[in-house]
């Protein structure tokens, strides 16, 4: 069997905490638990409990932060103060208990599509593309408003191409100093610079609006590209920097403004190492 009905259970309260907490907080917390983990890799402990436990169980994205989304969802046909895909915010002022429920039922299809993913071995990361298809699912189902943003083609060209100097610009920066900083680290640390991507939001989601930028879709391929090349920098930072590209433009024309969360970096993340495990 490719699932554990303990863990089905687990993941249906998880899911409740990930309506509860919201998506970017539980994926933040995702972050520091991994620096944790590394941490303690690096001092020579092996968090066997706290790895398997809290990192890939309890604030395994695939689970949580799904159940946040979708709850999100549901809450916004709901509230006129809840915009379906604005996943920073926690659902406790609602108290609603039947959006507790769609967050635990969400919970437990995100651990269950995780875990079938995995079991068929498919050729890419399993995580991000459970958060993809209830992503998708989400919005072609409960959607009551746009299903994608018409308005992202005139931002581009009022923005114009120094846009994309500065985005290459600060992608190319981002990517190079974590690829040449894991590949001194060696293959142990390669997921080490998710988790500190991940943490970082922490700084972006306090008061009105985004803060600081969303590199976790930079770090995550840069990490699986040096593991699965042998360490070569430079396809890490290549594809670091093409990861980023993917994610601004699903962004902005599928998530931003539209009626359902869809995750942009785990579109990136998905189609790159998808493309990477193909290749390599």
């Amino acid at each position: 069997m490719f699932f554990d009905p303990y863990l089905v259970l687990f993941a249906f309260g998880v899911g409740i905490l990930g309506a509860m907490f919201g998506g970017i907080q539980t994926f933040i917390c995702t972050g520091f638990a991994g620096i944790v983990v590394y941490a303690l890799k690096a001092a020579g402990v092996e968090p066997t409990l706290l790895g398997d436990s809290v990192l890939n169980t309890l604030l395994l994205p695939a689970i949580i932060f799904n159940a946040a989304a979708v709850a999100t969802a549901v809450a916004a046909r709901k509230y006129p103060e809840v915009k379906g895909w604005d996943i920073t915010r926690s659902l406790i002022f609602t108290h609603d208990t039947g959006l507790m429920l769609v967050g635990g039922a969400a919970g437990a299809a995100g651990y269950l599509l995780f875990s079938l993913l995995s079991y068929i071995g498919i050729p890419g990361d399993a995580g991000s593309l459970a958060i993809v298809i209830i992503g998708i699912v989400v919005r072609l189902t409960l959607s009551t408003g746009r299903k994608w943003n018409p308005d992202a083609t005139q931002y581009y060209r009022e923005q114009g191409w120094q846009y994309w100097v500065y985005q290459t610009v600060t992608g190319l920066a981002v990517a190079t100093v974590f690829a040449l900083l894991l590949h001194d680290a060696g293959p142990t640390f390669y997921g080490v610079g998710f988790s500190i991507s991940a943490a970082l939001l922490l700084f972006g989601y306090a008061g009105d609006g985004q803060k600081v930028p969303t590199t976790h879709q930079i770090t995550n391929i840069v990490g699986v590209t040096l593991g699965l090349t042998g360490g070569n920098v430079a396809l890490a930072v290549l594809f670091g920097c093409l990861t980023n590209v993917v994610y601004l433009l699903v962004a902005k024309y599928f998530n931003e403004d539209c009626s359902t969360h869809v995750d942009g970096p785990a579109v990136a993340i998905f189609l790159s190492s998808m493309v990477l495990n193909l290749i390599f």
